[in-house]
C-alpha cells in the first residue's frame, strides 16, 4: 500500500504518541516505526492490528488511509507495556484509570462542558537540578503559587482541583515492592490526570498525590506518563517535593517555636503535635522530622517501634478518623472520583440527560451511590448559600473516645508498620 506509511504517521500523530512511546507500546524498536513510517519495511498483520487498536482507529480506516480522528487511543496498553515490571495485580487499577478518564470526557460532551485540565505546567523544569535541595525549593514555589504559606494542606484533593489536575483512585495492590503507588498520565483530552493507588494506608495514599503532583508539574514536559514504581532519579525528585510539600521545614520549625517545643524533638506527644498540625500520617511526621534534622536516628527507632499514635493523640485530645482504626474501601465507592467528575454527574441527573439508573451504569456504582452524591450536592449547595466555600477531606467525620477504646480492646487500631515498610520499600527513607 502506498499511502500506509504516511497513514501510519498521521495516526500516531492523531493519538498524540511519539514514536519511542509507540514502539513502547507495541514491543518493538523505535527504529521499526520509523521504517514502517517511511515505508522501508511493512507490518504483519498482528502488527497492524495493534497498531490500530493502540492508535485508537479502526484498522479498516487505518488500512485505507481515511482521516479520521482516534476514537480511544490505548493508553492503559501505553502504560502497561512501558517495559516497566508493572505485576498483573496493577493491571486493573490501570486500565480502570484509562476507562474512568475516557468516561469523564463522554460525560462532559453530554452537558456541553469543557474540562479545561491543565496541559502545561507553569513551572520552570530542567534535568539536571534533582537534588533534594531543588525538590524543596520546587515545592516551595507550587506553595506560594498556591498561596499555602508554610502551614498545613487540609484538603489535597482540593489543591489538585485548584491546579486542574484530575485525581483518581483505584486499587492496585498491597505490596509496592511489585505495584505501583501511583501514576501520572498526560491524558490528550482530560489534561494532566493523577492515579493513586487505593490499596495502600491513607497516609500513604496522601502522600502519593504530592508525589505525583512532582510528576505532573515537574516532569510531564519529557514524560507523557510516569508509572511511580521503583528508585530511580524522578520517584527520588519527587518524593523530596511531597515530603517539603505536605510538610514545610520552614513551617514545622515555625510550628515547634510558637508552641515552645524543643529545638529536637525527643518525646511521642511532641512528635504528635507536630503530625496533627500537619494533617500528615505518623510515619510521615516521623520520617520528615528525622530529614529535616530535627529528629535524630535513635528517637526515630525508638518512636517507630514504641508508640501507638491513634491512642496517644487520642489521649492527647485529638479527633481520631475512621480510617485511623481500620481501612475501609466502601468508604471510597463515591470519593475516588473526582470532585469535578461527580458534580457532573450530579448535574447530569438533575437535568435529566441521565435517569439515577444510567447515570450508576455509567460509572460503575449503585443506586444509593448516586442518591447519596445526589444528597451531598445539596448539602454543598446549602454551604454556598450561606457563604461558605470551605473545602473539607472526604471523610472529616470521627469515632468518638468509647468508640476507639473499644476498638482497642478489641485490639483493632492498627500498629503504623504497615505504611513505615510502604515508605522503607519504595525508597523514601
Amino acid at each position: 500500500m502506498d499511502n500506509l506509511p504516511a497513514a501510519l504517521e498521521r495516526a500516531r500523530e492523531r493519538a498524540h504518541y511519539s514514536q519511542e512511546e509507540a514502539a513502547s507500546a507495541l514491543g518493538v524498536s523505535r527504529a521499526m516505526i520509523s521504517y514502517w513510517e517511511s515505508g522501508k519495511r511493512n507490518p504483519n498483520d498482528r502488527q497492524l492490528g495493534a497498531l490500530a487498536s493502540i492508535y485508537g482507529i479502526e484498522l479498516i480506516d487505518l488500512l485505507s488511509g481515511r482521516d479520521t480522528e482516534s476514537v480511544g487511543a490505548d493508553l492503559a496498553g501505553m502504560m502497561l507495556r512501558s517495559g516497566r515490571d508493572i505485576d498483573i495485580e496493577a493491571h486493573h487499577g490501570i486500565r480502570e484509570f484509562d476507562k474512568f478518564l475516557s468516561r469523564y470526557v463522554e460525560l462532559a460532551g453530554f452537558l456541553g462542558e469543557s474540562l479545561n485540565g491543565l496541559s502545561q505546567s507553569p513551572y520552570i523544569s530542567r534535568s539536571d537540578f534533582t537534588k533534594r535541595e531543588d525538590a524543596r525549593r520546587k515545592a516551595e514555589e507550587v506553595r506560594a503559587h498556591l498561596r499555602l504559606g508554610v502551614g498545613p494542606i487540609l484538603d489535597v484533593d482540593a489543591i489538585c482541583e485548584r491546579l486542574g489536575i484530575t485525581l483518581y483512585r483505584s486499587p492496585m495492590g498491597f505490596d509496592l515492592g511489585r505495584v505501583p503507588s501511583g501514576a501520572f498520565l498526560h491524558h490528550p483530552e482530560v489534561g494532566f490526570s493523577i492515579l493513586v493507588n487505593l490499596d495502600m494506608t491513607p497516609g500513604r495514599r496522601r502522600f502519593t498525590v504530592a508525589h505525583e503532583l512532582a510528576h505532573a508539574l515537574f516532569h510531564s514536559d519529557k514524560n507523557r506518563f510516569v508509572i511511580s514504581q521503583g528508585r530511580g532519579l524522578m520517584e527520588r525528585f519527587a518524593d523530596d517535593f511531597a515530603a517539603e510539600f505536605l510538610m514545610p521545614a520552614e513551617g514545622v520549625r515555625r510550628f515547634m517555636e510558637d508552641i515552645g517545643l524543643p529545638s529536637k524533638i525527643e518525646e511521642a506527644a511532641e512528635a504528635i503535635h507536630i503530625q496533627r498540625y500537619f494533617n500528615v500520617s505518623w510515619a510521615m511526621a516521623l520520617v520528615q522530622l528525622r530529614r529535616i534534622g530535627v529528629m535524630t536516628n535513635e528517637t526515630f527507632r525508638t518512636l517507630r517501634h514504641e508508640v501507638r499514635p491513634v491512642i496517644l493523640a487520642s489521649s492527647l485530645g485529638y479527633t481520631i478518623g475512621p480510617e485511623e482504626c481500620e481501612q475501609t474501601p466502601s468508604l471510597w465507592r463515591t470519593n475516588r472520583f473526582p470532585r469535578s467528575f461527580l458534580r457532573m454527574l450530579r448535574k447530569a441527573v438533575k437535568e435529566d440527560v441521565m435517569s439515577i439508573p444510567s447515570a450508576a451504569s455509567f460509572a460503575g456504582l449503585t443506586i444509593p451511590d448516586i442518591t447519596e452524591i445526589l444528597e451531598e450536592g445539596t448539602h454543598v449547595a446549602d454551604q454556598a448559600e450561606h457563604g461558605s466555600d470551605e473545602q473539607m477531606p472526604p471523610f472529616s467525620f470521627a469515632l468518638d473516645t468509647s468508640t476507639l477504646m473499644k476498638l482497642s480492646r478489641l485490639g483493632k487500631i492498627p500498629k503504623p508498620e504497615t505504611e513505615f515498610r510502604e515508605f522503607e520499600v519504595t525508597g523514601v527513607f
